[in-house]
């Protein structure tokens, strides 16, 4: 394992204030164009947008005191518009596996739910997003991660709609900060696949 630092609370201040300043930009791009497109974007948006999919990846953990530890997280989650295709709700419930200090490994279950900013541009819907949870599992195990958590969670990803526009494909780089001290963070990057319906 490498002995490297991430960048701790400014990580997750970065990603707060990225995903501020993209949700801003792309509510007006969005407006502006519902407004202009009316009547085509009603025609359009009677196709379901609801999607359910299963991401995997990596995420570096960091408790701010030991060294920096990478995980293996995955994810299950559903997606449906909240206001036209433009304003979406997203639950899912996500697990992280890593490494304890005597090597061993320790999993935990992550709750968690998240209001996301999407831009449909034809079969692409970049979007961001900011949310919470709970991390659910044991305490003092020695892994860079703790149960019994609040979480705070910044998303910036992108869905592809394939396969007939039944399939998506779904990139997505999320960060977290657990509890109430700043410097215990995560930067996770997921990728999978989803289904409308």
């Amino acid at each position: 394992m490498s002995s490297f630092r991430s960048e701790g609370p400014m990580t997750t201040r970065t990603l707060l204030l990225t995903a501020g300043v993209i949700a801003s930009t792309i509510a007006s791009s969005s407006a502006q164009a519902q407004w202009r497109r009316g009547s085509q974007h009603s025609s359009s948006s009677s196709a379901p947008e609801q999607i359910i999919s299963y991401m995997v990846g990596y995420a570096v953990l960091d408790d701010g005191i030991s060294v920096d530890s990478l995980a293996r997280p995955w994810a299950v989650r559903l997606d449906a518009p909240i206001v036209g295709r433009f304003i979406t709700g997203e639950i899912g419930l996500s697990g992280i596996s890593t490494k304890t200090d005597i090597g061993g490994r320790e999993r935990f279950l992550i709750p968690e739910a998240q209001l996301q900013l999407q831009l449909p541009l034809g079969p692409f819907r970049p979007y961001v997003g900011i949310g919470g949870g709970y991390v659910l599992g044991h305490q003092n195990t020695g892994a860079a991660l703790e149960g019994n958590m609040s979480v705070i969670s910044t998303s910036i990803g992108l869905r592809t709609f394939l396969a007939g526009d039944r399939l998506t494909l779904n990139v997505e780089g999320r960060g977290r900060q657990f509890g109430r001290d700043e410097t215990w963070t995560s930067a996770e990057f997921t990728a999978g696949f989803g289904v409308r319906f």
